[in-house]
């Protein structure tokens, strides 16, 4: 998918047994579902550690959430783990409103999440 202001991008890139996805521009109704359908992909994988870099993420709407949500359920029946990187404060603000943060704590960065 073509990176451009706005648009839904998702990268990924396997290190070791670490999965990072790359998430940059908006998750709004339209594109949450393409964010479902990779995170589930990726949480199908049983990879035990996919890390999510929100640091170019610009927007998320309640359905992007629930990818998220669902991604972690799915890796919890293998001990797989999600963890969220560098929100923008937007996001961010969102992910504490809902409590989200309970569920999935926020690092500083991809090294920082891998480590603990």
């Amino acid at each position: 998918m073509a990176e451009s202001e706005g648009r839904l991008n998702i990268e990924t890139r396997q290190d070791g047994d670490v999965v990072v996805v790359v998430v940059r521009g908006s998750a709004g109704m339209s594109e949450a579902e393409t964010m479902r359908t990779e995170l589930e992909k990726l949480a199908g994988s049983h990879a035990p550690l996919i890390v999510l870099d929100l640091s170019g993420m610009d927007f998320i709407c309640s359905a992007g959430l629930a990818a998220i949500i669902c991604a972690h359920l799915r890796s919890r029946h293998h001990r797989g783990k999600i963890k969220l990187v560098n929100p923008q404060p937007a996001v961010r603000e969102l992910l504490e409103t809902t409590q989200l943060t309970k569920l999935f704590p926020i690092y500083a960065d991809i090294d920082q999440a891998v480590a603990v």
